[in-house]
């Protein structure tokens, strides 16, 4: 599937933004909690963490619509097609880790033929010569994608769940914040 390059950097932003946000919001609760069992003070849980984790649920759940309504736009302007793997792409990343990615053609309804790749390491369970059912855009033919559930609904699914677990973190992380704000306010009073 050939995305728009504009598309590809917003994308590419947001990920690195939310992933930078995560991995330091990971370290900053480990230190914390690491600190503050060395060294507890009478002052409340910062807000920062829940807001922090509310605005990552709300991203997670913006790049979740977005990806859910360009499959419903994918679905409904494509027409359906059956494709031949030509060849399977097998890559290996620095950490050793292995994915098969299938090459294959397809004719559009004019006749002419496309080869796209799909991006997922799905490769292994086809071999080349197997016939696939795709989907392909009809006003952009060389758009295609595998048809089927993962390859249309994956990325909204991990989205909608990135973006559910942060929300429950950012409202625990403010009922911890409530309990301890209760807790101070009692210590206030008593003293």
């Amino acid at each position: 599937m050939h995305m728009d390059p504009a598309l590809i950097v917003i994308l590419a932003f947001l990920a690195t933004l939310v992933g930078g946000m995560a991995i330091g919001f990971m370290f900053g609760i480990t230190k914390g909690l690491a600190m503050g069992a060395r060294c507890r003070t009478d002052r409340p849980l910062s807000p920062l963490p829940w807001i922090i984790c509310l605005i990552a649920s709300g991203i997670f759940l913006l790049a979740a619509i977005g990806s859910t309504i360009y499959s419903i736009y994918f679905l409904t302007n494509s027409t359906p097609a059956k494709a031949t793997i030509t060849k399977i792409v097998t890559q290996k990343n620095e950490e050793g880790h292995v994915s098969h990615t299938p090459v294959y053609t397809y004719k559009s309804s004019t006749g002419e033929e496309f080869t796209d790749r799909s991006h997922s390491g799905d490769g292994s369970v086809w071999e080349a010569g197997d016939t696939i059912p795709i989907r392909y855009l009809e006003n952009a033919p060389n758009q295609s994608r595998i048809d089927s559930f993962s390859h249309h609904w994956l990325l909204p699914i991990v989205m909608a769940i990135f973006s559910l677990l942060l929300g429950a973190a950012s409202f625990g992380f403010r009922w911890w914040r409530k309990k301890e704000l209760q807790e101070a306010n009692k210590r206030l009073l008593a003293g």
